[in-house]
């Protein structure tokens, strides 16, 4: 054996092992109230500016709750303004620090200045901080028609 190691180099040189990858950390996960609560902001899309107002409750992955919108200037008289004050639904689910966000808003709500017209919304939100978001969306009024570029910035309540 001893000569056959000696005729053969003496020593086995080991193969190369590539490195294992480094593990990949999930992202962390949002706090438990993430999303959650009562938020107020402004938003802007190719209709005109807005303030916004949520109350959301969170179940595992899934938000909903209420939302309302009322124009920045509800006395101007212009029909966009009155399209703006409206009560609504706000359905979602959250990946990470990201909200994915439906509103709706029916048509025939009680005190609704536009009683005939509805309104959906879609876009996202992302957590900036436990008290601030900013998101993207875009949708359209059923009488004001589609209404795009829209972005918001909303805080939440103590």
């Amino acid at each position: 054996m001893t000569a056959l190691a000696i005729a053969c180099g003496g020593r086995s040189t080991p193969s190369p092992v590539a490195p294992s990858p480094a593990p990949v950390a999930p992202p962390p996960a949002p706090p438990a109230t993430a999303f959650e609560g009562t938020w107020d902001g402004t938003a802007s899309d190719s209709q005109g500016a807005t303030t916004v107002a949520w109350s959301l409750t969170r179940s595992g992955a899934t938000v909903s709750g209420t939302v309302t919108t009322q124009a920045i200037n509800p006395e101007d008289g212009s029909c966009n303004s009155c399209h703006r004050n409206k009560r609504g639904s706000v359905t979602g689910t959250i990946a990470g620090s990201t909200l994915t966000l439906t509103m709706f808003f029916a048509a025939g709500v009680d005190g609704d200045p536009t009683p005939a017209c509805s309104a959906t919304v879609t876009g996202s939100a992302t957590m900036l901080t436990e008290r601030t978001i900013n998101g993207q969306y875009s949708g359209a009024d059923t009488c004001e028609g589609p209404f795009t570029s829209g972005s918001f910035v909303m805080a939440r309540h103590p």
